[in-house]
């Protein structure tokens, strides 16, 4: 819909207000005033007055706050509600995306859980002013409510979010994942896509930087992209820093308000000015640490014995992951109910624990058990985790990291209401560390520093450590800080050439993380007991089976060296020693991705980045955590993580898997008088599943209902007859396209079967990218040549070679069809065989279609007068596939031919060989003008919207077919 129709809608419905029912009045007249009731609606309780407050300043003003400083425990997430509610009531200045960038693993998690909320409840849209925003978020998109994704850790978890440019989302993500796409290198994206990602990320969105400390570099890089943000597209990009440590020192800052916040609520003021005391310990070194805990937790259960406490859960937070193994180990050998959460974890293993957790640390739950319960963190939970102990246990850190720890101290502020008491915190200094004349790898002097201060502020024993405390250290008390490099113009021109990639090009990890060569790089670990091709590409490895380890720790893992110290935080990289004797692994390989065969390497060969897919045997994992020294056998979560990713559900019958009942094999086929998928189905129907996960659970009711059984061969380690893998199918009756699999990256969306003409996907194509940049607020100029780079763009499949290959190859389809040319194939797979197998015409392997499309346009002056933007139409009908960014991969014909087609009632017509006029050089010099017109991100976002526009009519054909 027009936004211009939208504003005269939202008018009409303001005047006839009086005469409409709630839900119609609330509808037209959405304003500040409606924020208290759409936060009740989706939380079931009051937002705090800052809450209120930021988001009348957000609406009235019109722009975000550069900075937002407010303390722990404050709410300072429920930034959310206001994105996603000014987006509802003022569309046409509110980003469509509201990205929060947070890099601590667990965080995305639970940020992203907050996310599904809100959103779920809007969804249900069950009061009026919910209602009213749905209706709004589906009158922007066309019909699409609003959207929540994660990206996380390697491999994206969700690319929902790149298929509608128009649609408003959520996306909860990482330095990593969100940097990479913005800088034109996403991780995990292929390069045809690359540019689609970042014309997303780099145009109408609203990036919340939270805990912006924790990335300085990042934020740094945000604030220089901005720069250049130039040409007459819709500027709709805001970087709002959450964080009481910003980069920008002389922006203004949204805080808390003492007069209207505080005064003005209890329950905000309560938790502001709680009451917590802390006191000093003192450890010889790293290895005493998990003995002075010990110590401290049974003073603290002595306490409770004696009813001169009432504390239930303790939180301890140490600086390495191994202390907190070890730390872990001895509690639960004492008898302790102790729990372990790292960002070493597998998601799955992580988010089990956390569900375990949730209830012992939270003062509200009900039911919540008397006995102690103690949960054992590293870094992981300082951002973020919204976890409520009743005391703290923690290693000295930076001062910065040492209050976000102590933000997690009874959080509600009800421990002194509770028990008449102020809540207890302990802090250890490690002598090893804060007596050390040697900087620490993790924090340097800083922690140091911090001690040093913390001593000087200790009266009697104790030190005040509430949430308005620890404020004046001094500087070099705060973690070492990267700083990004100033960003250039030929960084940018770099990284805009996609496809193909500068031969030589910048990286982009210092704009991410800052300038530091030593920085520790993470693999990613897959345990699977089948590592073979064929297992991998039925139940690929997942995002939610990941564990990210620092290279180091994978290489003296894997060689048998000594175990590497590895932290929650960017770490200067350690180089491993590699014992020759364990150099070539056999019981692992690196996975290269969907389609790659899997490649046995040697330890020396891993590079940053890898997936590592190893054997259970060799472990690797303790209470779901990192640690090299077990040999406990791990859990094979490739079935789970499918369902996790949202996939389709997989059980592979390796009896590696199951208990009992054994599952069928290939093995008992010869002897059973039951066909194989009577066998299976039988199995699935008697299986017990009430004990089993979760996943497990989904994963049989829907494989009863339907499945596609493959034999694989020999496990890398099992039986002969190898074992069967269950794939769940929807309707085996004809080939179903799946639409998530169209993504206009190579030719595979011509061929789908749906027999769709090219003039009729040519004009569905225009049709839908004009909607959505009109939607988007595009001046009329440039959605009218959107129009007509879409009605244009798939010309070059009129070649008969093209279309001789979307008939399958059937000369008389091929005739019949000359006056009406397809744009999609008539069978699904077709191959352009003959029926005798022999090819026939078959298009050049390596030629594309596209760039026919540019020259057969170029070839009629009074089609290419069409445009208002010759240039920009041409552009985007030669990068419809990624392709040409800036240099057109052209190629000799080796049987040339005329093209020709009559378009709109004008003839096109070229010569399908064009590699004898300036075809790329015109396309590359073309590139260059139209980024100096448009900026990098607003060329790119032009091309996201065709391309997106082609993939989602592709869908829409599909599903008629």
């Amino acid at each position: 819909m027009d936004m211009r129709k939208v504003v005269r809608m939202t008018d009409m419905v303001d005047r006839q207000a009086k005469h409409a029912t709630p839900a119609d009045a609330v509808t037209g007249t959405l304003s500040s005033r409606h924020f208290a009731e759409f936060f009740r609606d989706v939380h079931r309780h009051e937002p705090f007055p800052w809450q209120q407050r930021l988001t009348t300043q957000v609406l009235e003003q019109g722009t975000w706050p550069k900075v937002i400083d407010l303390p722990t425990g404050t709410g300072k997430t429920a930034v959310l509600d206001t994105a996603i509610f000014a987006m509802a009531v003022q569309p046409a200045t509110s980003p469509r995306r509201v990205v929060f960038v947070i890099d601590r693993r667990i965080v995305v998690d639970q940020v992203h859980k907050r996310a599904e909320q809100i959103r779920e409840r809007i969804e249900a849209g069950n009061t009026p002013v919910l209602e009213a925003v749905r209706d709004r978020f589906v009158a922007l998109s066309g019909g699409k409510e609003l959207g929540v994704a994660c990206l996380r850790g390697g491999v994206p978890l969700d690319n929902e979010w790149t298929q509608r440019p128009d649609q408003p989302w959520v996306v909860v993500t990482t330095v990593d994942q969100f940097g990479s796409r913005l800088l034109f290198r996403g991780y995990g994206v292929g390069a045809g896509m690359r540019p689609v990602h970042a014309g997303l990320a780099g145009n109408d969105c609203l990036v919340i930087l939270d805990e912006v400390h924790l990335s300085v570099p990042f934020a740094e890089t945000l604030s220089q992209v901005a720069r250049f943000h130039t040409g007459p597209l819709p500027r709709r990009f805001a970087v709002v820093q959450m964080s009481a440590t910003p980069t920008d020192h002389d922006a203004p800052r949204f805080m808390l308000d003492s007069a209207t916040d505080l005064h003005g609520c209890e329950e905000l003021r309560r938790r502001v000015e709680a009451d917590k005391v802390g006191h000093l310990l003192t450890a010889r070194n790293q290895d005493a640490l998990p003995q002075l805990v010990l110590k401290t937790i049974k003073s603290i259960s002595k306490s409770r014995q004696d009813d001169v406490s009432d504390i239930r859960s303790v939180g301890v937070v140490v600086n390495r992951v191994r202390t907190a193994r070890e730390t872990y180990e001895r509690l639960r050998n004492e008898g302790y109910a102790t729990h372990l959460v790292t960002g070493r974890m597998r998601p799955i293993d992580r988010r089990e624990s956390l569900a375990r957790i949730g209830p012992l640390v939270d003062p509200d739950a009900e039911g919540r058990s008397d006995e102690l319960a103690i949960v054992v963190a590293t870094q992981a939970i300082e951002v973020g985790a919204d976890f409520s102990f009743d005391a703290i246990i923690t290693e000295c850190a930076s001062v910065d990291s040492l209050r976000q720890r102590l933000g997690r101290l009874d959080r509600r502020g009800t421990a002194h209401e509770r028990t008449g008491n102020p809540a207890q915190a302990w802090i250890i200094g490690n002598k090893a560390v804060v007596e050390s004349k040697r900087p620490d790898p993790v924090y340097g002097n800083s922690a140091k520093v911090t001690w040093e201060q913390l001593r000087t502020l200790e009266k009697r024993g104790s030190l005040d450590v509430g949430p308005l405390a620890l404020r004046n250290f001094p500087c070099d008390a705060t973690a070492p800080k990267g700083q990004a490099p100033l960003l250039l113009t030929t960084h940018m021109d770099a990284w805009a050439q996609t496809r193909p990639e500068p031969i030589v090009q910048p990286g982009i990890d210092w704009f991410l993380h800052g300038i530091d060569q030593d920085r520790a790089a993470d693999v990613f670990i897959v345990w699977r007991w089948d590592r073979s091709y064929e297992a991998l590409r039925l139940v690929p490895p997942r995002q939610a089976e990941f564990l990210e380890v620092p290279i180091a720790g994978i290489r003296s893992w894997l060689s048998g060296a000594s175990e590497v110290e590895v932290a929650d935080v960017p770490q200067p990289d350690e180089h491993a020693e590699v014992q020759s004797s364990a150099d070539t692994g056999t019981d692992w390989v690196r996975w290269r991705g969907a389609g790659e065969r899997p490649e046995p390497i040697q330890v020396r060969e891993i590079r940053p980045g890898d997936v590592l897919v190893v054997s259970p045997e060799r472990g690797g994992l303790n209470g779901g955590t990192w640690d090299p020294s077990s040999q406990e056998v791990v859990a094979d979560l490739g079935d789970a993580a499918q369902i996790e990713h949202g996939q389709r559900a997989t059980m592979r019958l390796e009896r590696r898997l199951f208990s009992e009942p054994a599952p069928p094999s290939p093995a008992e086929e010869a002897e059973s008088d039951q066909p194989t998928r009577r066998r299976i189905l039988s199995w699935l129907t008697t299986l017990d599943t009430t004990s089993q996960p979760d996943w497990m659970q989904k994963a049989v009711a829907r494989l009863r209902i339907n499945f596609a059984v493959t034999t694989v061969g020999a496990s890398s380690e099992g039986a002969d007859a190898g074992y069967y893998v269950l794939t769940e199918t929807h309707d085996t009756r004809k080939p179903v396209v799946d639409p998530a699999t169209i993504d206009g990256s190579d030719e595979s969306n011509s061929w789908t079967g749906t027999g769709v003409s090219l003039h009729q996907h040519q004009e569905g194509v225009g049709d839908r990218a004009a909607a959505t940049a009109e939607r988007l607020g595009m001046a009329q100029t440039i959605v009218e040549d959107i129009r007509l780079a879409g009605r244009l763009h798939d010309l070059g499949k009129v070649d008969s070679r093209f279309q001789s290959q979307l008939v399958g190859g059937d000369p008389v389809e091929l005739e019949m069809r000359r006056g009406e040319p397809l744009a999609k194939s008539l069978h699904l797979n077709a191959t352009g065989r003959e029926r005798s197998g022999q090819r026939r015409r078959p298009y050049p392997r390596g030629m594309r279609h596209e760039l026919a499309s540019v020259a057969l346009v170029e070839s009629n002056s009074d089609v290419l007068d069409l445009a208002t933007d010759q240039d920009l139409v041409l552009h985007l009908v030669g990068t419809h596939h990624g392709w040409a960014r800036p240099l057109p991969p052209v190629i000799a014909d080796p049987a040339p031919q005329t093209l020709r087609y009559e378009w709109d009632g004008h003839t096109v017509e070229a010569g399908s060989d064009l590699t004898g006029g300036r075809l790329a050089l015109s396309m590359a010099e073309r590139f260059w003008r139209l980024i100096d017109r448009y900026g990098y991100h607003g060329l790119a976002w032009l091309e996201a919207i065709l391309r997106l526009a082609d993939h989602q009519q592709s869908a829409e054909e599909a599903k008629r077919s």
